[in-house]
């Protein structure tokens, strides 16, 4: 009996990649998020059952974010994302509700140059982090009673850029001063 074998009559086919110049390598620039994690977390619910059940109209919400990163060793980072959100009744300001929360990752740039090392960890990681953070917010103001607060999307950039023009002012105030 006669086995059908047709992958051994199969012409040899090469990848369907270019081949790399003779010395150069093909690394690509990449993150690689080795864990995401909650770092610190708190939701403080002062005022229920009160807020919840006496027609309260809805709260004036103030969302602040800090981002914060350090170096773990050569080209691994934690970065973490930092929300505090409180929610207030107008116009006497009774809490609502007030959520600390930071959430962080660990991460390795890959074949990223150095100067590139900020605007990666301080744009690109926290995009990546934000739909999380924002599925937390979102699940523990529901949890707390409350309709999920979803976040508004996040320009990093805007914020990257407004810190380093902080800074550069900084500088020219310690020059002139």
């Amino acid at each position: 009996m006669a086995k059908d074998n047709k992958q051994d009559n199969a012409p040899a086919t090469a990848p369907a990649t270019a081949a790399a110049p003779a010395g150069e390598t093909q690394a690509q620039p990449g993150v690689q998020v080795v864990a995401q994690y909650i770092k610190d977390f708190s939701f403080e619910n002062p005022n229920a059952p009160e807020s919840l059940v006496s027609g309260w109209p809805q709260p004036e919400t103030n969302v602040q974010i800090f981002l914060r990163h350090q170096p773990v060793k050569d080209d691994v980072y934690e970065v973490s994302v930092n929300f505090r959100i409180e929610a207030k009744r107008q116009p006497d300001d009774k809490v609502c509700f007030i959520i600390d929360l930071s959430y962080g990752a660990l991460v390795v740039l890959k074949h990223i140059p150095a100067e590139n090392h900020q605007p990666v960890i301080m744009v690109e990681v926290p995009k990546l982090l934000f739909p999380f953070a924002r599925e937390i917010v979102a699940n523990v103001t529901s949890a707390g009673g409350y309709p999920p607060l979803y976040l508004t999307p996040i320009s990093f950039e805007a914020i990257y850029i407004n810190e380093l023009k902080r800074l550069q002012d900084e500088k020219k105030q310690q020059a002139a001063g």
